[in-house]
């Protein structure tokens, strides 16, 4: 059996294949489409997921003491995808042939392959469509559960011990959650299949557009209760502290080392341009977890006092953030990954 560098491997006919060769045949096609299909295999997941669990839902927790007794009081009411109107239906509808067109538009080749991106940018167009639909519809939870909650600490405060613990609401939309980042994972799909080896630039746009909302739009939504009116009002990024800038400013940073990764034709420093993203990319994300989004870590106690209670809930903008940073490393990999294809080949 010959081995590399043997005289039996250099005296081989050119014309004759190598095993080798042979071997790696069959694995071009699934080799030029593997990252695609493991993006399919993922957004089918995040769907499922979104089929699974509530579009919308709402929780009320009462924890306290009156003379003396245990008060404890949860409950919880969830709007299913089928119950939030003709919006969980058209998702529903629009669903199969968006996962079958982005799976043709990765298995086929030529123009075939080009005809179902195009159909499947147009399916794109139409969920994005019954999306934004289906946020309307389910966008008010949070502030009819903070009426609610404000109208549950009038009726108890006055009752309960002075210390009687708290009254609390949550609002949860995991199914449009879930909904959103597999539609968002088939449109990256569409777009490498589109345009092959743009595989970095996609999800290098993905994570800037998460960072991007997370830069524009509000984090948290804090509510202040009183005898007769409930006080709303939302705080960015830049007024939850320092640490909240600190974190916004590296994700900027890292953005423009991986577009600038990204876009280089040069081969050199591409691992340790990687090995400084890694750790880089995931402290930005575990920074996230030890922000200050809670008033009670902020807010002023006398301010506070003012009220009857205060709350607060966390909006997408804060999530998003804190996922960019992830997005731009898996971008980076794929940076690198490509940096090492063409080197090979130089």
């Amino acid at each position: 059996m010959s081995h590399p560098g043997s005289l039996g491997a250099v005296d081989q006919p050119a014309d004759l294949p190598s095993d080798a060769t042979a071997s790696d045949a069959p694995e071009s096609w699934l080799g030029a489409r593997w990252g695609r299909l493991l993006a399919i295999l993922l957004a089918l997941g995040l769907i499922a997921a979104s089929v699974a669990v509530p579009w919308s839902e709402v929780s009320l927790r009462v924890l306290g003491s009156r003379d003396d007794s245990l008060i404890h009081q949860d409950s919880t009411a969830a709007l299913s995808l089928t119950e939030i109107g003709g919006w969980g239906w058209a998702y529903l509808a629009v669903l199969l042939p968006l996962i079958m067109l982005a799976l043709a538009a990765t298995v086929l080749d030529g123009r075939a392959g080009r005809a179902a991106a195009v159909a499947a940018g147009g399916a794109l167009l139409a969920m994005s469509t019954v999306l934004v639909g289906a946020a309307h519809r389910v966008s008010s939870g949070p502030d009819e559960t903070a009426a609610r909650w404000a109208e549950v600490v009038r009726r108890l405060t006055p009752v309960l011990d002075d210390d009687y613990g708290a009254i609390r609401f949550g609002y949860d939309s995991l199914g449009l959650t879930f909904a959103v980042l597999g539609v968002a994972t088939l449109a990256g799909v569409v777009l490498a299949s589109w345009w092959p080896g743009a595989g970095r630039f996609v999800v290098a746009g993905a994570g800037t557009v998460a960072l991007l909302a997370g830069l524009a739009a509000p984090w948290v939504t804090v509510y202040r209760v009183t005898a007769t009116e409930l006080d709303r009002s939302t705080v960015r990024w830049f007024g939850l502290g320092a640490a909240s800038v600190v974190v916004m400013v590296g994700t900027v940073a890292l953005a423009a080392l991986v577009w600038w990764a990204a876009a280089r034709r040069s081969t050199r420093w591409r691992l340790p341009l990687l090995l400084v993203t890694v750790p880089v990319a995931l402290a930005l994300f575990i920074a996230h977890d030890f922000l200050q989004l809670n008033p009670e870590q902020w807010q002023d106690a006398a301010e506070r006092a003012r009220f009857l209670a205060v709350t607060h809930d966390v909006r997408s903008a804060a999530e998003l953030a804190q996922l960019a940073p992830i997005l731009l490393l898996v971008a980076m990999v794929l940076t690198w990954s490509a940096a090492r294809r063409r080197a090979r080949a130089q």
